[in-house]
Formats: C-alpha cells, structure tokens, sequence
C-alpha cells in the first residue's frame, strides 16, 4: 500500500540553448508545501543544445542521467523546453472550447500542439499555443529511453509558467486577475512573475545556493510539478 504521508517528488529538467537546470522538487502532503532537495546548473558553451537540437545527445543524456542517480530515487522525470525552434502564439478565439482546426496556425504534420484555456475578455477566449516539432520531441524521448528516465512530463517552458502561475495563486486565482496581469506585461507569462513569489512558493535550504539567472527555471520546475499533478 503507497504510504499517504510521504512526500511526494519529481525531478524537474529546463532546457535551453545556453544553459540546462535540474532540480528535485518534494511537496509535503498535508501542507502543500514545495522544497528544493538538490539544484544542479550547467553552461552550455559548445552548441550543445543550438536550436534545442541535441548535437550530443551521449553527454546530455548523461548529464541528465547523472543528475536524476545522484538523488538515489526512483521519481518521475518532467523536462520544459525553451528557445527558438518552438513555436508560441497568444491567441483570442470565439469558441472556449475550440478544436486543434479552430486554431489559425500551420498545422503541418511535423509539429506537436499544445495549448491551455487563460482567460475571458468580451465574448472572447484567450489561449496559450504552443508547438514543437516532433523530430525536437523524440530526441529528448530518446535520450529518456536511453539513458533508462522515467519522462511522464515534455512541454514548454511558458506552459509549465503559465501551470505556475494558477498553482501559486491556489484557491485565490482567478482567469480575470490573470487577464489583468498579462495585459499589463504584454502577454509575456514570463514577466507575471516577481521576485518575492520563488519564495512564497518553494522553500529553498541554505544551502543551495543559485543566481538570479535561475529564478525562472526554478518556477517552471514547480508549474511542471502542478502539471504533472504531484503539486
């Protein structure tokens, strides 16, 4: 029988063409609460990840490999993306629950969609779409399968912030506050984000240390978290 007061734990892994973060996330299950158990950061220098694309994908993959073992757990692995070859749009549509046709965007048979509901603003619907080609996304269900990863979780890094942003707000959150805040920062989710709200929403030991740099990666790991349904 799964032990009910445990805490419940993920290993969370942001990508990006210049640097990669992993961090292992456990939420306590009577208060909710986020803690970081382990941060690890890594430059990428050598076009690693240009484009997102795995130029090599043996020392990714054993990077990533070497990061979940460190841990000595068997949790589940949840990956964002985040640069140029994923294709993000903000859209407002009649319908609230509209179709993958609905969507005014190419829907070449090469690309991945994902969107999620935000708001309602005068009988129309707002939603944020993403796609990523499917090639992308194989090679990093390789690299998982490869290197023996448990990935339940692959999405972008703007998705896991906009899961984020309802998980912090909880039982307070509302589409119409969200609305108000993405017009006031241009529809960038990234920028809904202030630097006080890492804080309220993860606890992070003394001693872990991290730049402001990884502020974000850090929040997308715990929209991952919501996502995936363990937050």
């Amino acid at each position: 029988m799964k032990d009910q007061t445990a805490a419940r734990e993920a290993f969370a892994v942001i990508f990006s063409p210049r640097a990669m973060l992993g961090a292992f996330l456990s939420q306590h299950p009577r208060t909710g609460a986020l803690q970081l158990r382990s941060l690890h950061q890594k430059k990428l220098s050598n076009l690693e990840l240009e484009r997102l694309t795995i130029f090599n994908p043996t020392a990714i993959g054993s990077l990533v490999s070497q990061w979940y073992h460190e841990y000595s757990k068997s949790v589940p692995v949840l990956f964002a993306l985040n640069g140029p070859s994923i294709e993000e749009h903000m859209l407002l549509l009649h319908s609230a629950h509209p179709t993958p046709a609905q969507f005014p965007v190419s829907h070449a048979p090469h690309m991945h969609w994902k969107h999620t509901y935000l708001y309602s603003i005068d009988h129309m619907h707002c939603f944020y779409l993403c796609g990523i080609p499917k090639p992308l996304l194989f090679q990093y269900q390789l690299m998982t399968i490869t290197e023996q990863l448990p990935l339940e979780v692959l999405t972008t890094e703007r998705m896991a912030l906009a899961h984020c942003y309802r998980f912090m707000n909880s039982t307070a959150y509302r589409p119409a506050q969200l609305a108000q805040a993405l017009q006031m920062h241009g529809n960038r989710i990234e920028r809904l984000f202030y630097k006080e709200d890492l804080s309220r929403l993860l606890y992070i030991p003394a001693n872990i240390s991290f730049s402001d740099d990884a502020r974000l990666a850090l929040l997308t790991a715990c929209g991952l978290f919501a996502m995936h349904g363990v937050a």
